[in-house]
């Protein structure tokens, strides 16, 4: 398969988000030896708690076991393959075939099987036919699973982003909680195309949600349109990994200044009350504190499909009494074809914040950016069907490639910036998709 992908990675070809062979090849290449995100282990507290989730091609039931531990099983029967579990949450000790009434435990054991010793040859062995499970690792409450058993170690696959997931969880003390089950919507269009808004699309902004500005949600910047902050901009800095990972972090400072004149003296933490700050400075180190001050909106990608965005709003669309709220929220953008993918969230809120403050954040994260939100998402749900439609019609070659050449050349790299990985000071900037889809063709077999 080719995508006229070059080394710079400068343009990919349009059948990459359309062909259901490039999907099946997806699969096997870029999403068996990764880590991917299936949930938080909030959701399975007590023993016999699972959810189902996707890992790659195949459904599987988390679940805690007896013991206590955490696993992701194959939601197939051994026997004739019968789908196991149907509903997507609840608690079970035992999962039962419903064709032929095969039993497995909740840590995916073989204990019944009707008509044993009647049917079967005595050398019939138990243990050759219980339910395949994959690596699960958690960090932080997060789960991520891989069925690669020569894929690295969590941490390591993670490397560089590690640092910045975890000086945004930092910023909010530390310990979070998930409010409820994920929302989930369909939207049409391939996994990589909201994926790759997330990894550092700053670009859209002004035209997808016009709507926003103009009744002023925000402003002329998200800097100056949070209210009572006229005379200030939004400065981005780009961050990107050779694995494909990816944040793009904006920064409150005055207007024409850079990020290095912020005041960190006195950190300011956009979205959370102030008379928290000096708590949320004590939580964190000064490396994160030169991160996260002053930082208004991050959003990012865990290759190859979960996303993240923790930005601070004004009100909760309409309220004008509601202070400047910051909410967080996780996502994983799940392929169901070729052209369609389901998309869940999470929405988290710090266990340091009073339950007042945890409402607001949760409403806000509804109301606004959510599968049932009405801004942003309608607005992209709805540019990322017509990329569909306009792709899927298109005659081959026609149109020529999808271009990502945004910034090139014209973007600096970030003096004194705390973390690691190289981190490029461009407010528009296609650098972290040029990550994403570097990373992408290396494992389709494109890139060397």
């Amino acid at each position: 398969m080719s995508f006229g992908v070059d080394g710079p990675v400068r343009a990919i070809g349009r059948r990459a988000f359309i062909d259901s062979d490039i999907l099946d090849a997806e699969y096997d290449r870029v999403f068996h030896p990764s880590w991917q995100f299936l949930g938080f282990a909030g959701e399975v507290p007590e023993p016999g708690d699972y959810v189902l989730r996707m890992l790659g091609r195949d459904e599987v039931v988390v679940v805690r076991g007896e013991d206590g531990e955490i696993r992701a099983l194959h939601n197939s029967c051994t026997h004739r393959g019968t789908r196991l579990c149907r509903a997507s949450l609840g608690n079970t000790a035992h999962l039962r075939c419903s064709y032929h009434g095969w039993t497995f435990t909740n840590d995916g054991r073989l204990v019944g099987v009707p008509a044993l010793r009647s049917g079967y040859p005595p050398d019939f062995d138990h243990t050759r036919h219980g339910l395949p499970s994959a690596r699960v690792a958690c960090r932080r409450g997060f789960l991520f699973a891989t069925w690669d058993a020569k894929a690295p170690d969590l941490e390591d696959y993670l490397g560089e982003i590690a640092w910045y997931l975890d000086a945004i969880l930092d910023c909010g003390a530390g310990e979070w909680e998930v409010c409820g089950p994920p929302q989930r919507v369909r939207a049409k269009g391939n996994w990589k195309i909201p994926t790759d808004n997330f990894a550092g699309d700053g670009y859209h902004m002004r035209t997808t949600h016009q709507i926003a500005l103009d009744q002023g949600i925000y402003g002329d910047t998200l800097a100056n349109g949070t209210r009572g902050r006229a005379g200030t901009d939004l400065v981005a800095v780009n961050i990107a990994t050779p694995a494909g990972h990816s944040l793009r972090a904006g920064y409150v400072v005055e207007s024409g200044r850079s990020i290095d004149e912020r005041d960190l003296t006195a950190p300011q933490f956009p979205g959370y009350p102030p008379e928290r700050w000096p708590a949320l400075t004590a939580a964190q180190t000064p490396e994160q504190v030169r991160f996260t001050s002053h930082c208004e909106v991050a959003h990012g990608v865990v290759f190859p499909n979960t996303v993240f965005l923790s930005v601070a709003h004004d009100r909760a669309v309409g309220e004008d009494a509601d202070p400047l709220t910051r909410y967080l929220v996780v996502r994983a953008h799940v392929p169901v074809s070729a052209r369609e993918t389901e998309c869940l969230y999470w929405t988290l809120v710090p266990t340091a914040m009073d339950r007042e403050w945890q409402r607001r954040s949760y409403r806000f994260q509804a109301r606004t950016q959510s599968a049932g939100g009405i801004l942003f998402e309608m607005d992209d749900f709805e540019n990322f069907a017509r990329i569909d439609a306009a792709l899927a019609r298109s005659a081959p070659g026609r149109g020529g490639p999808v271009d990502l050449t945004l910034g090139v050349g014209r973007s600096t790299p970030a003096r004194n910036f705390p973390g690691p990985a190289r981190a490029e000071a461009a407010t528009l900037s296609e650098h972290n998709q040029r990550a994403f889809y570097r990373r992408w063709s290396t494992l389709m077999g494109e890139l060397p």
